[in-house]
């Protein structure tokens, strides 16, 4: 069974609605968090055997804040575990990524509902900061003090 049908089967199963454009390998989620709506893009690679998630927020990162957004994000980075924050710098896109190598290997049921969920708690996790740095007068260093005070 090819990894694009798992996937499409076990988010079935599991009562999720979505998204999916079978000849590209792609599924669209739309998932409340609760700080936030996210969009999240899971690419099927067949011939990669791998999964990948994008979870992407609706708002985009003004020109002004980009730099200090790549410092706040940075600082996230270094201590995580599963996925990353990225940023388009040229449309101020920001995304979280988490990956899933399935080399000779069917995903279970969970792998798939982790790689969707590590992304959007990870990205919910962040968001409040993030907004506080470019919306408020927060520094990038106060804005991922304020996401971790509570963890």
């Amino acid at each position: 069974m090819s990894l694009f049908r798992v996937l499409y089967e076990i988010l079935s199963q599991n009562g999720w609605e979505f998204d999916f454009d079978n000849k590209n390998g792609i599924i669209k989620l739309e998932i409340r968090g609760i700080n936030t709506d996210f969009h999240a893009f899971l690419f099927v690679d067949e011939e990669q055997e791998s999964l990948l998630c994008n979870t992407h927020i609706k708002q985009t990162i003004p020109a002004s804040k980009r730099l200090e957004v790549c410092d706040f994000m940075s600082r996230v980075n270094y201590e995580l575990a599963n996925g990353n924050l990225e940023m388009d710098m040229e449309n101020g896109e920001i995304r979280y990524r988490t990956f899933l190598d399935l080399s000779d290997a069917q995903p279970s049921q969970d792998q798939i509902l982790n790689i969707v969920w590590n992304g959007v708690l990870g990205f919910d996790t962040y968001y409040p900061g993030l907004m506080k740095l470019v919306y408020g007068d927060y520094s990038a260093e106060e804005a991922v003090a304020f996401c971790i005070e509570d963890i």
